[in-house]
């Protein structure tokens, strides 16, 4: 049972003793049984609350999240070294495994981090694409504007060409009639005369 005249320190201080991180330190509590769960979400076990305080604060009343902040400390009685098993052995198996499942994340982060850009510019190269052919497409419109608006011309001058050709093909015996009347008037006038 431990006892609250004995000083209490967080993992990081009680393993700079022995050359361990903070982590490294939680590792060792979790195999010799102080504390259970996963890396940042430990809790103490039976054996743990022998040794081992928890204090959950809270800081901000309300307003925006980063205001309410809330996190725990949990500090040990220095008396747990008397319970744990701090051998080289022991000590360098648990650095091994800090340093496996450290090496293990950062490799996790590092897929992710490149399927995370793979994906982006497969995003970018599809959107390029797609830019590409919408302006392609955009100047075949143009384009057959252009070429409509020149058949357009063509077809006006055909048929105005035909609307006057087919005007004089109609009018031309009524011209031929006024123009033979109308010479046939001024015979008679100048013959009366």
């Amino acid at each position: 049972m431990w006892r609250r005249d004995f000083m209490q320190v967080s993992a990081s201080v009680l393993g700079q003793e022995y050359g361990l991180t903070g982590e490294e330190m939680n590792r060792l509590f979790l195999k010799q049984g102080i504390l259970t769960g996963e890396p940042g979400s430990y809790d103490l076990t039976t054996k743990g609350h022998q040794y081992a305080v928890t204090k959950d604060f809270h800081r901000g009343t309300g307003g925006y999240a980063h205001y309410n902040r809330y996190w725990t400390t949990r500090t040990y009685d220095e008396n747990i070294k008397d319970v744990l098993d701090l051998s080289a052995e022991t000590i360098a198996e648990v650095k091994k495994e800090v340093a496996d499942s450290r090496a293990a994340r950062y490799a996790a982060q590092a897929a992710n981090r490149l399927k995370a850009n793979n994906d982006f510019l497969a995003r970018e190269a599809e959107k390029k694409a797609e830019k590409i052919a919408e302006e392609k497409a955009t100047k075949e419109t143009i384009e057959r504007i252009v070429q409509y608006k020149k058949v357009g011309k063509i077809g006006l001058v055909i048929v105005g060409v035909t609307a006057t050709c087919y005007g004089v093909y109609r009018s031309a015996p009524k011209v031929k009639r006024w123009w033979n009347s109308r010479k046939e008037i001024v015979n008679t006038e100048s013959n009366q005369e």
